[in-house]
């Protein structure tokens, strides 16, 4: 556990909580977290195992919102993490690089193991069906085709993503450049890479990167949070428009009389799939998503 120096001057720790207690007042127990998406992120996942956790976004109680601001007020003494007060921020590269260890290490931190929520929403694997659902057509659709693009897309960039990670992921490189610019390239149609990247990494990182669940068929999964979503945002929004191009086809070929009216009823029932990605229910599984809900149950298990 961390524990602060001094008396928080957020106006709220674990031991101001537990004081209370004892005259029979439970102030419940909060989790700071980056932002207002994050807020709806954590506290459905703090839900599925019944666990009742208000998460507020940071800015509610300093300057502004951002995980920088979370580590900030932890190092510098201001907050005490406990069993009553946790935080909940974004992986980035630290998981893969192992900073912030010792904030990271406490029990009362909750991390996405991701790079960011994000490579949840646009995790590819399901994607493809969401879209599906957004534009109400479902025959003959290839349901793993985001997903194929993606692993693709992993593969090409695995070597250039080993590297960017040996430099310690700076925010400019030739490596990140590279990876951004094969990201922007992606479109809606398979994409054939005539040259896998290479790399000359240790066997030993290597071994230390795939025990932290990295693959050549995954780095969707740990790749800048922001960046894949505009990417997928837009790869899903031209597929749904794709599907409904298709069906405004067939309905155009029917025998119906009005074509008009039913193409214009068919629009009105369309969804967004933005809104289906962001509030999924459930993520797929894999090696980050299992571990944070580990982390979770055994919170839950140890602390409740």
């Amino acid at each position: 556990m961390i524990i602060s120096e001094q008396v928080p001057d957020f106006g709220f720790s674990t031991e101001l909580n537990e004081a209370h207690e004892i005259f029979g007042e439970d102030l419940g127990v909060i989790a700071y977290v980056e932002g207002y998406e994050d807020v709806r992120f954590w506290t459905k996942e703090f839900n599925k195992l019944n666990l009742e956790i208000t998460a507020q976004e940071i800015s509610a109680i300093d300057t502004a919102n951002g995980k920088d601001t979370i580590l900030s007020a932890i190092k510098k003494g201001r907050i005490s993490l406990g069993r009553k007060l946790l935080i909940c921020i974004d992986s980035d590269y630290d998981y893969l690089l192992d900073n912030n260890t010792d904030i990271y290490s406490s029990p009362f931190c909750f991390q996405t193991y991701t790079y960011a929520i994000e490579n949840y929403y646009y995790n590819p694997i399901g994607l493809t069906e969401l879209c599906c659902e957004a534009a109400g057509v479902y025959q003959g659709i290839n349901k793993n085709h985001l997903e194929l693009l993606l692993i693709e897309w992993s593969k090409y960039i695995y070597g250039f993503f080993l590297h960017y990670l040996s430099e310690n992921a700076p925010k400019s490189s030739s490596q990140l450049q590279k990876i951004q610019l094969s990201l922007n390239e992606l479109g809606i149609n398979p994409k054939s890479y005539q040259n896998i990247t290479s790399h000359n990494l240790p066997d030993e990182k290597l071994e230390i990167l795939s025990n932290k669940g990295l693959s050549s068929d995954n780095v969707f999964l740990y790749f800048r949070g922001h960046d894949l979503e505009s990417k997928m945002k837009a790869l899903a929004e031209a597929f749904v428009n794709q599907l409904s191009n298709q069906k405004k086809a067939t309905i155009e070929s029917s025998q119906a009389n009005d074509t008009s009216t039913l193409i214009k009823e068919y629009f009105n029932h369309r969804k967004e799939v933005e809104t289906l990605a962001t509030t999924r229910h459930e993520y797929p599984i894999n090696h980050c998503y299992n571990r944070l809900q580990a982390d979770i149950q055994e919170y839950k298990t140890n602390y409740i």
